[in-house]
């Protein structure tokens, strides 16, 4: 399962695991895996959140007897909350809202 970020599916979506994208929202303040934003709004919880510097140690890979979670690499949140700044910038030039699901 994932959950993939688009600007109202225009432009490159962001695609991550269900587990890091709920990391990712929750440093964003979100607490749906699913929802839109006007660009603007999120761009400003993206810049927020950057400024915050989070803190990612990362997760290490766990497998139990039926599924396995393939962890998160240390500085992970960072690097995505990049990766949506661009996104947020694309889809607040063309007044687009940034979709998640």
């Amino acid at each position: 399962m994932s959950v993939t970020f688009t600007a109202e599916l225009t432009g490159e979506p962001v695609d991550m695991n269900n587990a890091n994208a709920a990391r990712v929202l929750g440093t964003l303040g979100y607490s749906e895996p699913y929802g839109d934003e006007g660009a603007e709004i999120f761009l400003g919880c993206i810049l927020l959140a950057l400024a915050l510097d989070p803190e990612d140690a990362g997760r290490p890979a766990v497998t139990d007897s039926r599924f396995t979670d393939c962890g998160r690499p240390q500085g992970y949140t960072g690097a995505r909350l990049r990766e949506l700044h661009h996104l947020a910038e694309f889809a607040r030039a063309r007044s687009l809202r940034i979709t998640w699901g």
